[in-house]
C-alpha cells in the first residue's frame, strides 16, 4: 500500500496536513481532496504531497453549505474514480459519506478520522431535536464499514457512544516538537505579560470574556491571532481594536508564526463554550501547544481540556464566560512566576510522555501497516 488519498472539506487543516506529511515520510504517496473556501492563495503554500481543491468560498457556517454539499460529494466521488489509491482517508462525516461509497465499490479500505461528531457540530435550523438523531444514527451506522476510526480524544467515545474497539485508535492533535526552534525567541515587542491566542476566532471561543478581563489589567498584553467570519471580526473590532494592551490579527495564519507568538508569550489559553456538545468533548491543538511550548494554560471547566489540565497539572481552570475568575487566574500567573514556570514544566513533560506528535504519528503509522499486512 503505497498511495492515500485523504479528504478534508475545511482547507487548510494542520491536523491532516500533519498526518498527510507522517505518510510522505515513510515513503507513502499522498494526494489530498479537500474543498478550498478561498482562504489561502496557491502561491502561499508548498508542501511534498499533491493538493486537489474544489474552490467554492462558502463559509461552513453558512447555510449555503446544504445546497453545496452534494456537488462536493460528486466532486469527491468523481476524483476517487479516477486518482490511484490503496486506501481513503476521510476526515469527518461530509468527507466520509461518499468516500464509503467508492472504497466499498472497489472494495479498498476506508479509514473515518473523526474530527469532530458531525450532528453536534452543524446547526440545524428545521426540527433540530430530529434532525440531529437523524444524522447520529446514520453516523453511527456507517461508522460500522469503516477498516479504522480515528478519535482526537478517548471521551469522544461517551459522545459518539462507541464502546472500545479494536479498530479505534486515539490520535490527539499533539503539534510537532519545534521547542530546539525556538529555545533564543523572546518577547521584544513588549515587557508586559503577554497572553497568547492563536487559531479559529469564533464567538464560542469566549474572546470577549478575556478581553474584557484584561483590558482593565495594566502590564497586560493581549494577542489574538487567526481567521474570522467578517461578522464577528467586525465586532471584536468595534469593541476592542482600540483598547491598547488588545491586539487582533484577525486573519489566517501560518501555523509556524502561531507556534512563534506562542514561544515569546507568557500564557496561552483555550476556552471552549461546554454547551456546544463538541467543545465539550474537545481536546484542541492549543492545549497541547502550551505543552509543547512549556507554557501554562488557562482552560474552562466542564471540558475533557479541563480534565487533561487537572489531571497534568499543567494551568489553572475558570468557569467558561467568567470574567472575574479569568481576571484572578491571569493576575495570580503574572505575580507568580515560579508558578508559571512549574505549571509549564508540568505540561512540557507530559507532552513528552504522553502527548507529543512522534507518538502520534507511531499509532497512525502503525494502522497504515495493519491495513497491509504485506
Amino acid at each position: 500500500m503505497k498511495n492515500v488519498v485523504m479528504l478534508r472539506s475545511h482547507y487548510p487543516d494542520t491536523r491532516l496536513e500533519k498526518e498527510a506529511l507522517s505518510l510522505v515520510k515513510i515513503g507513502y504517496q499522498v494526494t489530498l481532496i479537500v474543498w478550498d473556501r478561498g482562504r489561502i492563495s496557491d502561491t502561499q503554500r508548498s508542501c511534498p504531497y499533491i493538493v486537489k481543491r474544489f474552490r467554492l468560498a462558502v463559509s461552513p457556517d453558512s447555510l449555503k453549505v446544504c445546497f453545496y454539499l452534494p456537488i462536493w460529494w460528486l466532486y469527491v466521488i468523481y476524483q476517487l474514480f479516477t486518482e490511484k489509491w490503496d486506501a481513503v482517508h476521510a476526515a469527518d462525516f461530509d468527507t466520509f459519506v461518499p468516500g464509503l461509497v467508492v472504497a466499498k465499490f472497489i472494495k479498498k479500505p476506508i479509514v473515518y478520522d473523526i474530527f469532530d461528531f458531525y450532528a453536534d457540530m452543524i446547526g440545524f435550523p428545521i426540527f433540530p431535536k430530529a434532525s440531529r438523531a437523524f444524522f447520529v444514527r446514520v453516523d453511527r451506522f456507517l461508522m460500522k464499514f469503516a477498516n479504522v476510526i480515528i478519535l482526537p480524544d478517548d471521551s469522544r467515545k461517551e459522545q459518539i457512544g462507541l464502546s472500545d474497539n479494536e479498530n479505534i485508535v486515539t490520535i490527539v492533535n499533539a503539534p510537532s516538537d519545534v521547542l530546539s526552534k525556538y529555545t533564543s525567541v523572546q518577547d521584544s515587542i513588549s515587557e508586559s505579560f503577554t497572553i497568547f491566542y492563536g487559531g479559529y476566532v469564533g464567538d464560542d471561543r469566549g474572546l470577549d470574556s478575556i478581553c474584557q478581563a484584561v483590558r482593565s489589567l495594566s502590564g497586560v498584553r493581549l494577542v489574538i491571532m487567526g481567521s474570522c467570519s467578517e461578522i464577528y471580526g467586525s465586532r471584536l473590532k468595534t469593541l476592542y481594536q482600540n483598547v491598547p494592551n488588545i491586539e487582533l490579527c484577525l486573519s489566517w495564519t501560518p501555523h509556524e508564526e502561531i507556534i512563534r507568538y506562542a514561544m515569546a508569550a507568557d500564557m496561552l489559553f483555550a476556552f471552549y463554550d461546554p454547551d456546544i456538545p463538541n467543545n465539550k468533548y474537545a481536546s484542541p491543538n492549543k492545549l497541547f501547544e502550551a505543552m509543547m511550548c512549556s507554557k501554562p494554560v488557562l482552560v474552562n471547566d466542564c471540558t475533557s481540556m479541563a480534565d487533561i489540565v487537572r489531571g497534568e497539572d499543567c494551568g489553572l481552570v475558570v468557569p467558561y464566560g467568567d470574567v472575574n475568575a479569568i481576571k484572578y487566574a491571569i493576575i495570580t500567573l503574572k505575580n507568580d512566576p515560579a508558578l508559571c514556570k512549574r505549571l509549564g514544566e508540568s505540561g512540557r513533560n507530559a507532552y513528552e510522555t504522553k502527548y507529543n506528535w512522534k507518538t502520534m504519528e507511531e499509532r497512525l503509522l502503525e494502522l497504515y501497516e495493519e491495513l497491509d499486512p504485506e
